[in-house]
């Protein structure tokens, strides 16, 4: 299994008036910070929300059973989306540099079936 095949695609939710183009930039965002996961990728969801003070962006992300959450607040969308990335980066380079705090990464060429409970 590659890393691309990991990564399924977000549920996204918007509050506010949030255009096409945001959300495009934010789910880009978003599957390029989980080809770091170091496990595969179960669940994610993305909620963007310009009515918030500052526009805000928030992820969910379950790694193999270890939910991962991080919010950002921008001026802009793009970047809170920015910021947003570079948490969830920075969260899953921590799960894998500290394996028992977080799953452990499948070895490579193993039926991913395998590894869930």
């Amino acid at each position: 299994m590659t890393r691309m095949e990991q990564v399924i695609s977000p549920q996204v939710h918007t509050h506010g008036e949030v255009e096409p183009g945001a959300t495009a930039y934010a789910v880009g965002k978003l599957e390029a910070a989980l080809h770091h996961a170091p496990a595969p990728v179960l669940r994610s969801s993305l909620t963007l929300d310009s009515s918030a003070p500052g526009d805000r962006v928030d992820a969910n992300v379950n790694v193999n059973g270890v939910n991962l959450h991080v919010h950002a607040v921008g001026e802009t969308l793009q970047e809170a989306t920015d910021l947003m990335q570079e948490r969830l980066r920075s969260r899953l380079r921590r799960i894998r540099r500290r394996p028992q705090q977080g799953p452990p990464a499948p070895p490579l060429g193993t039926d991913d079936h395998a590894a869930l409970p």
